[in-house]
């Protein structure tokens, strides 16, 4: 295994002087203009039907994806790989975008350098507009396209990035994927989410883990789960009702690239709470280290492998990992 003994991000120069974390928006901007069904439009003027149906029963797919500033200027992370993931979720619901996957792509990087945002989120949607109230949308309903973009800084927190956030277990079930594809990332669904994020904040705690039936963990409430126990770093797949993040894939990259043994099964709560450290990934809130979970404490801080794979994703999504630079889509 790689050796672990190494510096924790001091946001101070993670990984460029000029890219802090301190540099990062402390809010969540709208920002003046979206792409909406091939056009750049104002944000304010634009408008979606009362009865989209969309808005009645979720029929809607997305997508998060990160921009960030490099030395050869604004980045979008993995653009064509969420586009596409996009469009195989708009697929399995019946929606076909007059779209190709090319001009998404266009239209994403036209609005990050149109609203000159750096550090920023983009929100690409596909979604049933207006028709008749029933459950078949796709025989009338036309279908829409929307990228939204909005400054985004640390997610969780710039204090959850340096010292971890704290979790509670969920009392609501994670959807199963025979009942509905949990792979896809369609609006409707994240209403299970919805609930468990609601009930951990009342709680006290930051997020939670959410469970399946079986009792085996799936995920926080929109990010994926990695442990340490020993040598080994674990997370789960699409058999445990995930949404196999883009981030996750990263993570799994870099520690197979670093010498780490990864270990993708299935786990349980106790798995969880005998672990070394937690951390999650997930697009908006990148790595972020778990320091509490059900008041069990786990190792945080310079010397952890979660440190480790901080670092190094900030690295990458930044331009500093030469070997993935096709994953970046540079703007303008």
């Amino acid at each position: 295994m790689a050796h672990m003994d190494m510096e924790w991000p001091s946001f101070v120069g993670v990984p460029e002087e000029d890219l802090t974390m301190l540099s990062r928006p402390q809010s969540q901007e709208l920002a003046r203009w979206l792409w909406f069904d091939g056009e750049i439009r104002e944000a304010e003027t634009t408008r979606i039907h009362y009865y989209a149906n969309a808005l009645h029963y979720g029929t809607g797919v997305f997508e998060g994806v990160r921009c960030y500033p490099t030395r050869k200027g604004t980045v979008l992370f993995r653009l064509k790989d969420h586009i596409e993931r996009l469009y195989r979720s708009a697929k399995l619901y019946g929606m076909r975008p007059s779209f190709e996957v090319a001009d998404l792509i266009r239209g994403a990087s036209e609005i990050t350098a149109r609203n000159s945002i750096a550090h920023g989120y983009l929100r690409p949607l596909v979604f049933f507009g207006r028709g008749p109230i029933d459950i078949k949308p796709k025989l009338e309903c036309p279908v829409h396209v929307l990228i939204a973009i909005r400054s985004l800084g640390a997610f969780l927190g710039e204090n959850a990035m340096r010292n971890g956030t704290r979790l509670t277990i969920s009392s609501w079930r994670k959807i199963h994927h025979s009942m509905i594809p949990t792979m896809a990332k369609a609006c409707g669904q994240y209403v299970n989410n919805v609930l468990a994020a609601q009930e951990a904040i009342d709680r006290g705690f930051d997020d939670a883990i959410m469970l399946n039936v079986d009792g085996t963990v799936a995920c926080a409430t929109g990010m994926n789960v990695f442990f340490r126990q020993g040598d080994q770093l674990i997370t789960n797949d699409a058999q445990s009702s995930i949404v196999p993040g883009m981030t996750r894939d990263c993570i799994i990259t870099l520690a197979r690239d670093a010498g780490i043994d990864v270990n993708i099964r299935t786990f349980t709560r106790e798995d969880l709470l005998r672990a070394d450290e937690v951390f999650l990934t997930g697009t908006a809130a990148e790595v972020t280290p778990v320091r509490e979970l059900e008041g069990v404490t786990y190792q945080t801080g310079k010397k952890t492998l979660g440190a480790l794979m901080q670092r190094e994703y900030l690295r990458l999504v930044t331009g500093a990992n030469e070997k993935y630079a096709d994953w970046l889509t540079y703007v303008g």
